[in-house]
């Protein structure tokens, strides 16, 4: 038979519709049943889901079941179920309350026993030894109670304070009469005697001022006042008796001469300077503290040098003598640490015509003057002068004139020889002559 070609043998055409049909009717590839079995696993999980879902509103809801499933089709881990998060809050309050409870508990402890030792410091404060002058007060039973004791605790006193000087001083005071307490609060202020209308009288020096200087009479010469304030100087016998100021002259001059060979003899001690510190220490009421320290020579020798010193500042009042006013005349008359041989020999000088000058009637400043023009002389014995006639004379009739009783003179010339008389003849023109 012969073949015969057909047009269509060699179509594309022909060729792509045959390979279609047989396409219809070949099996499967892989990657198509890979696709079919996702899709299915998917379908399948879905459908799980939505009965989860489903079951999720149903009354027969439970949640551990409900955990179960979803774990079971890998929708969260079983540490991320609703039951692992419950637990894990439950666990995690029950801890914060263990703590809370452990640490009210070590806190409630803590403050028991921070008032336990509280209250055993201040019972132990209560008992400590006492200072002086310290007080513990008594404590009744039901405040002591609060620190343990079961009875009332009694009051204590610490040893007596020792007074001070104010609070002695005071306390004396106290015990005083009013006169005696007046007494004391004018102590060492200098008083003048002035001539009143009724009699001499001691004022203060401050109310002193402008009044007449009342002089005690010598050998008959007295003064007086009237109530309208005339002074009346009224001369008497002649007299030979010593005066006063004669007295009181005679005994310091005494006084100077006693003491004049012990500082000569001993004075060097006085140019010790650790003694001299020692006895510069300050003083506690009556006591120097200083004074056990010193040597014995030098306690002498301070000694005849402060009353050597008194007795010629209080030829001039009597009053107690300032401290700073008896170390100027002690710096002049005694010796003192640094002094060298030849000041020392000075010093002596000028004690030597110090003790001359108190006896013929001079003043302290006087005196003092003339130790200073032997110092500031080199000690040459010229240099000075001695008491003058005029001053001895002074001396010898009624003692030396006081400055207010100079006052009254110049202010009232026509008194000369009332004056005259009780200090010596020539005394007021001597004062009035230099006006």
């Amino acid at each position: 038979m012969s073949m015969k070609s057909s047009p269509y043998f060699n179509s594309p055409q022909f060729a792509q519709a045959a390979s279609n049909l047989s396409s219809l009717f070949e099996p499967p590839s892989g990657a198509d049943a890979a696709g079919w079995a996702d899709a299915n696993a998917k379908k399948a999980a879905a459908s799980r889901i939505q009965q989860l879902f489903d079951y999720r509103n149903s009354p027969d809801f439970d949640q551990q079941s409900f955990d179960r499933g979803n774990i079971a089709v890998g929708n969260y881990a079983p540490t991320s179920s609703f039951q692992a998060l419950d637990m894990n809050d439950a666990t995690k309050r029950r801890g914060d309350d263990i703590t809370a409870a452990t640490s009210r508990a070590n806190n409630a402890a803590d403050n028991v026993g921070a008032m336990d030792r509280t209250r055993l410091s201040e019972l132990g404060n209560l008992f400590v030894p006492l200072s002086e002058g310290q007080v513990r007060p008594e404590l009744p039973s039901d405040i002591a109670g609060q620190f343990g004791v079961t009875h009332d605790l009694p009051a204590a006193q610490g040893r007596e304070k020792p007074l001070t000087e104010t609070e002695f001083n005071a306390r004396t005071l106290a015990g005083m009469s009013p006169e005696m307490q007046q007494a004391a609060a004018f102590g060492s202020t200098p008083i003048e005697p002035v001539v009143t209308p009724d009699g001499p009288r001691n004022v203060t020096r401050p109310n002193a001022l402008g009044q007449v200087p009342y002089d005690k009479p010598t050998a008959g010469l007295s003064v007086s006042m009237d109530k309208d304030g005339n002074v009346t100087y009224t001369q008497g016998g002649s007299g030979g008796k010593t005066t006063e100021f004669q007295g009181k002259q005679n005994a310091y001059v005494t006084r100077m001469r006693g003491m004049a060979p012990i500082i000569d003899t001993l004075g060097n001690e006085l140019t010790d300077f650790k003694q001299a510190a020692y006895d510069a220490l300050p003083t506690v009421g009556t006591i120097k503290t200083g004074n056990g320290m010193l040597s014995e020579n030098y306690q002498k020798a301070s000694n005849a040098g402060r009353v050597f010193l008194q007795s010629v500042l209080r030829l001039d009042s009597g009053a107690a003598i300032p401290p700073a006013e008896e170390a100027q005349y002690g710096d002049v008359f005694l010796p003192r640490p640094g002094d060298k041989p030849g000041t020392i020999a000075q010093k002596k000088q000028a004690r030597d015509l110090a003790l001359n000058g108190v006896e013929a009637g001079m003043t302290p400043e006087q005196v003092l003057a003339t130790g200073r023009a032997v110092l500031a002389s080199g000690g040459d014995p010229n240099a000075t002068s001695a008491p003058s006639a005029r001053a001895q004379q002074q001396g010898a009739a009624g003692g030396r004139p006081s400055q207010k009783a100079v006052d009254f003179l110049r202010s009232n010339p026509g008194a000369a020889q009332q004056f005259d008389a009780k200090y010596g003849a020539g005394a007021a023109a001597a004062i009035l002559g230099g006006q």
